[in-house]
């Protein structure tokens, strides 16, 4: 098995990631194509899927989640999401009609985005690729398979997960050791340090715990892809809806026992600071994520760091991120 850090193994997936983002302007394109109603009622029916997740990870389980009281609210929930957005109001008596038509008009749309899930694995599988598994224990090594584990809520989606973006499983090293991670804007911040510093040579950050890499095969996973609407205007001033067809290199496997190999990994490369800026909480500072811009948030975070609240890894090597 060829190594997480290996040259080639680098190279297979930013390879593959190339040819994927190829395949996904031509689906696009072909999304682009069919009725703005067609797109329309996909969008309902994957915000109505979402809302009904949601209401089943508030209860903690698919046992005691879907009520009707829940589902209720999942209905009403998905009334004002159509009307804020596409302004149309629906009768809430009329909604389980209304869900059903919308799933009967946007079959074309769902088979088109199985089609692009399809192309995303064989441009995998044509490069050889095994997709890189990261446990979320950091003490347990040399498993022989990979079983489904309580993150991501798959209580509700019933699998294992696995990731394809190289710079990001590197980050994920790091966050299984400080309890979590903040990706945004080019920033990776942990709410502890992950980190043993005074251990780090020029080329290597070394992590305080060991943690290990469990490859599997593409052909046992299946792509989680998005489709997001966004809003544009015609010349005459009317809607016009643009599909946003995307993979972000996370893959789930209905497997609930999934056969890996295992690789341990003690320290990442400084190679990820030229991407990303990596900071870690010294426990003084309260960091707005979500209510604020993305200059707001740059401007924020750097103040933090000068007040010696957070803690810059790409300082302590002297590497500036071009984010």
């Amino acid at each position: 098995m060829s190594g997480f850090y290996d040259v080639q193994t680098k190279k297979n997936l930013h390879d593959a990631k190339s040819r994927i983002q190829a395949i996904t302007t031509v689906y696009n394109m072909e999304l682009s194509n069919l009725a703005q109603s067609e797109l329309i009622y996909a969008d309902v029916i994957t915000k109505y899927s979402q809302l009904l997740v949601m209401e089943v990870m508030e209860a903690g389980s698919v046992e005691s989640g879907m009520t009707n009281k829940r589902k209720e609210h999942a209905n009403e929930e998905l009334l004002r999401y159509v009307r804020d957005k596409y302004h149309i109001d629906i009768p809430k008596e009329n909604i389980d009609i209304a869900i059903e038509g919308a799933r009967q008009r946007s079959v074309r749309v769902f088979e088109l985005i199985e089609r692009y899930k399809n192309a995303i694995r064989d441009a995998y599988l044509s490069f050889d690729t095994k997709l890189r598994y990261c446990t979320n224990v950091a003490g347990i090594s040399e498993l022989s398979h990979v079983v489904k584990e309580n993150q991501y809520m798959n209580m509700i989606v019933d699998g294992v997960f696995a990731s394809s973006a190289y710079e990001i499983m590197m980050a994920r090293f790091g966050k299984y050791i400080a309890g979590g991670v903040v990706f945004r804007d080019g920033v990776l911040l942990y709410p502890t340090n992950p980190f043993s510093i005074h251990q780090t040579g020029k080329t290597k950050i070394q992590l305080k715990n060991p943690m290990y890499v469990y490859s599997v095969n593409a052909a046992d996973f299946v792509p989680s892809v998005c489709l997001e609407l966004i809003h544009g205007s015609r010349q005459d001033g009317s809607d016009i809806y643009f599909p946003d067809l995307r993979f972000d290199d996370e893959w789930v496997s209905k497997e609930k026992k999934i056969s890996c190999e295992c690789e341990e990994i003690d320290y990442i490369p400084t190679s990820l600071l030229k991407s990303y800026q990596v900071l870690y909480n010294t426990g003084k500072a309260k960091v707005d994520h979500k209510n604020v811009s993305r200059q707001e948030y740059i401007k924020h975070i750097a103040e933090l760091v000068k007040k010696g609240k957070l803690i810059s890894i790409n300082e302590e090597f002297g590497i500036n991120a071009t984010i």
